[in-house]
């Protein structure tokens, strides 16, 4: 199973696809292990230009890896293979998407590229702050993603769009944290980053659970996907080194709506790779 518009093979391809279906500290509802294979799945039903950036994804050179498969000998060793995986791509000039599975991917990412970009930055898109040190006795776990994104670059490259649960009230003074919207703080966002690199993650309950339902934690008053794709359309022309696109969990076995809205985000990211410096 694959991406249909994934069509270049694994050396020569400017945009790689890795599912990365963690899902071992789910704390509400678990399935996010399912999330990539539903969204290839889904990708069937949707066309391959996009409206909101004006190019068609199947004229970007893509490469679909499949999944990765992970053994869980200790809690580390997911990650490990993330790491892995993520440097090796890094060093065969690929630009990596990765579909979760759980937020808790994101740092581990961020970590492996920040080795060789320093000056790294971070978008996120996201229902929850994820600023919470420890959850259930874990440090590395969905709850604490930007926590330990925080271990690998400062706070002041840590941009938050979207956001509407806090853990504590001290979380909304943070710098460079934009409360509810997503699409007017985009502007300043890119004046922010300059032409500095940027690591673009999207975890899918920053939509409404009324227009997304197929979430791990959904949170009542997000965007519209609609303002979602606007915001990433508005992002083009960074120097965008990665995504990721987490946090779908399927509600059935066959493509929902929630599926194909992953799938029209995932056609975003890819042409959102596609476009940038």
């Amino acid at each position: 199973m694959a991406f249909y518009y994934a069509t270049a093979g694994a050396s020569d391809a400017r945009i790689v696809i890795v599912g990365m279906s963690l899902d071992r500290t789910s704390s509400f509802i678990p399935g996010a292990r399912f999330g990539p294979d539903t969204i290839r799945m889904a990708a069937d039903n949707i066309e391959s230009f996009s409206p909101y950036q004006r190019r068609d994804v199947s004229a970007v050179s893509i490469h679909d890896a499949g999944n990765l498969e992970f053994t869980y000998a200790t809690a580390s060793s997911p990650l490990e293979l993330i790491a892995a995986t993520t440097a090796g791509n890094l060093a065969r000039g690929m630009k990596q998407l990765a579909l979760g599975g759980e937020h808790t991917i994101t740092p581990t990412i961020v970590a492996e590229l920040a080795k060789s970009l320093p000056d790294l930055c971070v978008v996120q898109y996201d229902a929850h702050s994820d600023l919470r040190q420890d959850f259930l006795g874990e440090r590395t776990c969905h709850a604490t993603a930007m926590a330990r994104v925080l271990d690998a670059i400062p706070r002041e490259r840590l941009f938050q769009l979207g956001i509407r649960s806090f853990s504590e009230a001290a979380e909304m003074s943070e710098p460079n944290v934009f409360t509810f919207d997503v699409l007017s703080p985009v502007k300043q966002v890119r004046a922010a980053i300059g032409d500095r690199p940027v690591y673009v993650t999207v975890d899918v309950d920053v939509i409404d659970p009324g227009a997304m339902p197929d979430v791990q934690t959904p949170e009542p008053g997000g965007c519209s996907f609609r303002e979602l794709a606007s915001s990433l359309a508005g992002l083009g022309g960074l120097r965008v080194v990665g995504c990721d696109l987490v946090e779908v969990c399927p509600r059935a076995l066959q493509p929902s709506t929630g599926a194909v809205t992953a799938a029209e985000l995932t056609r975003e990211l890819c042409l959102l790779l596609a476009r940038s410096q």
